[in-house]
């Protein structure tokens, strides 16, 4: 009896040896990337001097929560999957009432000595919550098909944008559309689907749901394609640069001044002298174009490229239904984060604030996305024998 108790700690550690680990470096190497570049950010901020030391913790215990995450079969996550995401809606119904509001929104609940974002964890919630629904639907042959699972995604994504923050709503659509591609639904579902959203967001925007300050940022991302040399220094364009395009404006002067290989960790001036707002957070990449330059920017997008195309590979390996989908959602919904911060600091889209997963600062977003590639790390690391053509029936 005493042998057999023993077995089965032994069974549990040994799965892993077959974790990849070659992921887990990679996750290992952005996380250090981002203190890097936190510390950098904040180095001459008395203010924010601080954060470095607290994401270090974050880190640490993501990695902590992670490994003992790695421990028990991946079924029990199945099992307390529609459990995580009633906890994570009743966590962001509750911020209307409980949180405080800072810079106009009331995103976090405010607890002794740190705060929590459920919006972050609401990502890893939905695509649980859709990976559990979606496992056994092996075709979606028509559009209705699709209902249930954008029901599922949209009443924590409206909760969301409530607060408001239509950044991290919007993340949700990709990582829906992905899982119910690759569950089964026909290409032209999907882009009826994404049709529709554009034309809702249009008229939005249009109508006047979007707040005023979500307004102003289109506006002006929209007017700042039309400047050019001959009016860059008129007086409408430098107001406008002085006051509501002043942050994406320093983000861009940031990105296209570290030319090469950039100024050095700590020496951008963009950084350095206080010019780029929420560098820490909102404009990191930023700091990193001014910083290590264009070729730091590629190695690090390699970083990110890497660590998506490897957990899209491992859903590719992975034959059960679940996991699979697990592994489609989590490197959408870390890509399509990855992408869109980039695409902020180059002011390529409007802002969004939405941190790089990863390297921004972030004790909620840093924990979420650990525990997500955790999972994916769980699944890949446990190779379910699946005798049905396609998963689960």
């Amino acid at each position: 009896m005493n042998d057999w108790l023993l077995q089965k700690p032994k069974r549990r550690f040994e799965v892993l040896q077959n974790v990849d680990g070659w992921l887990v470096l990679t996750t290992a190497a952005l996380c250090l990337c981002g203190l890097v570049f936190i510390g950098s950010a904040t180095s001459d901020d008395a203010l924010f001097a601080g954060q470095q030391s607290r994401q270090a913790l974050f880190t640490v215990c993501g990695f902590g929560v992670g490994f003992f995450l790695l421990l028990p079969h991946y079924v029990h996550v199945l099992r307390l999957a529609w459990v995580f995401y009633g906890v994570v809606v009743l966590a962001l119904m509750g911020l209307p009432f409980f949180a405080p509001e800072l810079n106009g929104a009331r995103r976090w609940y405010v607890l002794p000595g740190f705060s929590v974002q459920p919006s972050e964890f609401a990502k890893l919630a939905v695509v649980l919550a859709l990976a559990a629904m979606l496992r056994f639907q092996s075709r979606a042959r028509a559009f209705q098909a699709l209902l249930l699972p954008m029901l599922v995604a949209a009443v924590p994504a409206l909760l969301v944008l409530r607060q408001p923050d239509l950044g991290s709503a919007m993340v949700f659509g990709p990582v829906l559309l992905a899982m119910c591609y690759a569950a089964g639904a026909p290409l032209r579902s999907i882009l009826a689907v994404l049709a529709a959203a554009v034309l809702v967001l249009v008229l939005a925007a249009y109508v006047g749901l979007l707040h005023p300050y979500q307004v102003e940022r289109i506006s002006v991302w929209l007017q700042h394609w039309s400047w050019h040399e001959g009016n860059l220094h008129s007086r409408e364009v430098r107001e406008v640069l002085l006051g509501k395009g002043f942050q994406p404006w320093q983000a861009l002067i940031a990105m296209g001044a570290g030319g090469l290989s950039g100024f050095g960790i700590g020496k951008g001036p963009q950084n350095r002298y206080d010019f780029l707002p929420y560098r820490s957070e909102d404009y990191l990449f930023a700091v990193v174009g001014e910083e290590v330059g264009w070729l730091g920017c590629v190695l690090l997008l390699g970083l990110i490229a890497a660590l998506v195309l490897g957990l899209l590979a491992m859903a590719m390996r992975t034959r059960e239904r679940f996991g699979r989908l697990v592994c489609v959602g989590v490197a959408t919904w870390i890509g399509t984060q990855s992408l869109v911060h980039v695409a902020v600091c180059g002011w390529l889209v409007p802002a969004t604030g939405l941190p790089m997963p990863f390297l921004s600062y972030g004790g909620s977003s840093t924990m979420a996305t650990l525990l997500a590639v955790a999972c994916c790390l769980n699944i890949g690391a446990r190779r379910e024998p699946i005798l049905a053509a396609d998963g689960f029936h």
